[in-house]
């Protein structure tokens, strides 16, 4: 793994594996925890938890919070489990997320809601959620349970404002930036918090590493815009293009609408006015988003939060962890998946 510089590409691509390295260990136990944590004396919330199980996700969120742990010294067992509790609610929304946004592959295999449907999709998201504060109680981490509270009443009000702006085509960047901090950015931060927390209680290192995953989380959901417009479906195991076709009006598209002429601006318009909206228009919006800067624009935002993401790292001495925390923020830019 080539450590990268602030403000430059890194010369060999960070992929996840690189960030798993230094807590593999960890993880291995976080898998463990999960097959026990989705356990229960429903047949149905057995067999759901054995397809997603199946799916192995990358385990980013559970990464960063035991590297942030890390960066003071050994793992803890607090920490394997809340990294697992973590996962669980990153789970939870995401079974949510594809039931709303009728998607039907995630991770290269069949979402939940296509293989069952909408209604057992939203309570095997409801039984996470309350599964993962079950555990913050049983285990008395309490701390850990006040920062996902938060946390979870944000996201819902992100996915919430999301729909409320649906087709709104004069969206501007200050409510797009509130909408994705509060539907992504604030789970990478809450792991991050937690892990420092975990580290060195109440103190100055925790707010540190809570703003450095806020930063890396804008830069995250900027780059999962930019992916949807250009992404490869096949290695992203999902479909691409479903942002537009939607009706969600991401950064790409913010850009292009307020810079672009008359004539482009009309074309994505009624293009994305009509519904539903088709596999050739959301393809066509997607082309005139790329030829008139909208990627350009968007890639140039997340290099900001990713290198200002940096500079909170900047506190922490060095070693394995911080350079793997540093590496992350290469790895969000980068993602092709």
């Amino acid at each position: 793994m080539t450590e990268p510089t602030q403000g430059t590409e890194s010369r060999a691509r960070v992929n996840v594996k690189d960030l798993q390295a230094p807590v593999l260990p960890e993880l291995a136990r976080v898998q463990e925890e999960l097959g026990r944590f989705f356990i229960s004396d429903v047949g149905l919330i057995n067999e759901i938890s054995r397809h997603m199980l199946r799916a192995n996700g990358k385990r980013f969120r559970p990464t960063l919070l035991l590297l942030c742990q890390r960066l003071r010294g050994p793992s803890t067992q607090e920490a394997v489990v809340s990294a697992t509790i973590v996962e669980l609610v990153h789970t939870a929304t995401l079974i949510h997320d594809d039931s709303i946004d009728r998607s039907f592959l995630r991770r290269g295999l069949p979402t939940v809601n296509s293989l069952w449907n909408d209604q057992t999709s939203v309570i095997m998201g409801d039984y996470l959620y309350s599964k993962a504060f079950f555990l913050l109680v049983e285990y008395g981490l309490f701390e850990v349970m006040k920062i996902l509270a938060r946390t979870t009443h944000r996201m819902s009000l992100g996915e919430m404002l999301e729909l409320e702006h649906k087709q709104n085509f004069d969206l501007d960047e200050e409510t797009y930036n509130r909408l994705i901090l509060d539907k992504t950015a604030v789970l990478l931060s809450a792991a991050c918090e937690i892990g420092g927390y975990l580290a060195w209680g109440d103190g100055r290192e925790r707010r540190l590493l809570a703003d450095f995953g806020t930063d890396l989380g804008m830069a995250f959901q900027i780059t999962d815009d930019i992916l949807d417009v250009e992404g490869d479906a096949e290695m992203m195991g999902k479909s691409t293009g479903s942002d537009i076709r939607d009706g969600k009006v991401t950064l790409p598209l913010i850009h292009v609408l307020r810079t672009g002429s008359p004539r482009v601006v009309k074309q994505i318009q009624d293009r994305m006015r009509v519904e539903p909206i088709e596999a050739a228009a959301a393809r066509e919006v997607a082309t005139l988003v790329a030829e008139h800067g909208g990627l350009d624009f968007a890639r140039q935002r997340a290099r900001a939060y990713a290198d200002h993401a940096l500079e909170f790292l900047d506190a922490f001495p060095d070693g394995v962890s911080r350079r793997t925390l540093r590496a992350s923020v290469e790895y969000v830019l980068g993602r092709r998946e």
